[in-house]
């Protein structure tokens, strides 16, 4: 395998095999520690695949006759695991306007409780796009429209790059280019300078009163 696109062509082919570890070691030629399928959706399944080097792939298949057509049925995602907990979940990526200028995009999930929403637009969201703002425009993809990010919750973190199908152009990125990168994002990620003020904000986040979270 020399590009994404040639990964992606090895995650259609896993989808006529049996599901099993024995087959995705030979075809994506890594050792795999846990496996998971999964239907989230009535026509979509989603088979995680871990590997012993760190990496995560998220293989999605869309169960759909018109996308099979279009050989479009087919999409996945790489992630590099990481040691970055947070109290609060959170998912950050680097995206771009159309006119190249990129920005921050920060994602907190669905809240219900409007105090939680709003301690999350009032300090939370300001002080966290604070720590990222200096570091964000390392997350920028290869081309126009691909990117990396970092997401994390109390239990577990990851260093991602965006999704990968045949219509996307990062199809033609280096394997190796992405995999490098993901690891030089966890280092920068792994900076005391960074993890002190992440660890900072999550320590402060503690001492809100638990009816918060309830």
């Amino acid at each position: 395998m020399e590009t994404m696109g040639d990964l992606l062509e090895k995650v259609k082919e896993f989808a006529t095999k049996d599901f099993s570890k024995d087959d995705a070691e030979k075809l994506f030629g890594w050792k795999v520690t846990d496996m998971v399928a999964r239907n989230p959706e009535e026509n979509k399944t989603t088979i995680t695949m871990t590997f012993e080097n760190g990496l995560v792939l998220d293989a999605f298949y869309f169960l759909h006759p018109a996308l099979a057509e279009l050989g479009d049925n087919t999409e996945f995602t790489i992630r590099l695991k990481t040691d970055l907990t947070s109290r609060i979940r959170y998912n950050i990526f680097y995206s771009a306007y159309i006119h190249g200028q990129g920005y921050m995009r920060i994602d907190l999930g669905t809240v219900e409780n409007k105090m939680v929403q709003s301690m999350y637009d009032e300090y939370y969201i300001p002080a966290i796009r604070q720590i990222f703002r200096p570091i964000i425009e390392q997350f920028r993809g290869f081309y126009t429209r691909d990117y990396f990010g970092v997401e994390a919750d109390s239990k577990q973190g990851y260093i991602y790059y965006s999704p990968v199908s045949s219509r996307s152009e990062s199809k033609a990125a280096s394997i190796w280019d992405v995999i490098a990168k993901l690891h030089r994002l966890d280092d920068l990620m792994r900076k005391p300078e960074v993890r002190h003020s992440l660890t900072e904000l999550d320590v402060q986040m503690s001492f809100l009163p638990s009816v918060i979270w309830t």
